[in-house]
């Protein structure tokens, strides 16, 4: 909780100094605040420069400010990498006495993948990205995940996990989690997603002159990008069924809402004894 709230702190905060930077941009320059600067790049690259260069010792304030950003970079890309190397290791679990080969193959891909926003268009490249990538399927992936988590699996057996963990919560924190989980999260997504798709316009670009709304079939390419994760969704559905089906597993709702055998702590799957007055699994459904 703690964690969350020094996280939406410091986002409100970084807001005051933003618009205080871009108030005082647009009294020097004696221009209206929309005149001044859009959203995007230029916010990092010239608001936030513009301002360093008015305080004291402004080699000082440049460089930490310039450190920042490569850190936070440096900090995106490791989690964006260990999710990746993660995600592929538990579908092929043969790759995981090779994570570091793994965790290459991923970075030069990245890399290669990222060489079209190094080009001369590249910014275009850059904010089609950011304006799908982002977007409404990203929000569908999590609404998903929560209703699978809470619902399906059920919030008896996180609990459950979290106490083998020899993680104790408090009453009030599992009220708060339940509150969260199964009632704020899925209806504050659902609302959100039903903003994007209401309040929706096509991505277009602001470092023109000019406001450059991106072609057709440009649009096409951003909207193709949102719907990757959607559709491994989609089709990861009834490739699990068939291939249960093939394998001579059931495939009645209940055992395909099921954890696999698998599934469960590592000290249970390697033979080793489980603790006394360690709780079992629930059963689901």
């Amino acid at each position: 909780i703690l964690i969350a709230f020094i996280n939406c702190a410091t986002s409100i905060f970084a807001g005051f100094v933003i618009f205080s930077i871009i108030g005082f941009m647009a009294k020097q320059a004696d221009l209206p605040i929309e005149e001044v600067i859009k959203g995007g790049p230029g916010l990092v690259f010239i608001a936030y420069p513009e301002a360093v260069t008015q305080m004291p010792v402004p080699q000082l304030w440049s460089f930490l400010f310039f450190s920042m950003i490569i850190t936070l970079g440096l900090d995106s890309m490791f989690t964006l990498t260990e999710t990746i190397t993660t995600a592929i290791m538990d579908q092929f679990p043969m790759l995981r006495n090779h994570k570091g080969k793994v965790a290459i193959c991923s970075g030069l891909t990245g890399f290669f993948l990222g060489l079209t926003m190094c080009t001369k268009g590249g910014i275009f490249m850059f904010e089609l990205i950011d304006w799908y990538a982002a977007a409404w399927s990203l929000l569908i992936c999590g609404i998903t995940e929560v209703i699978i988590t809470v619902y399906v699996y059920g919030h008896r057996n996180i609990f459950v996990n979290i106490q083998e963990m020899e993680i104790n919560l408090p009453k009030a924190m599992k009220y708060y989690f339940l509150t969260t989980w199964k009632v704020l999260t899925p209806l504050s997504l659902i609302f959100i997603l039903l903003l994007k798709f209401v309040d929706y316009i096509p991505a277009y670009s602001t470092n023109t002159q000019e406001k450059y709304v991106f072609p057709d079939a440009v649009q096409c390419l951003g909207w193709a990008m949102s719907l990757v994760p959607v559709v491994f969704l989609i089709v990861g559905a009834p490739l699990e069924y068939y291939k249960r089906k093939s394998e001579g597993k059931s495939t009645d709702m209940l055992s395909l809402l099921s954890p696999s055998d698998e599934w469960g702590p590592s000290f249970v799957k390697n033979g080793v004894k489980k603790p006394a007055g360690q709780p079992e699994l629930v059963e689901l459904l």
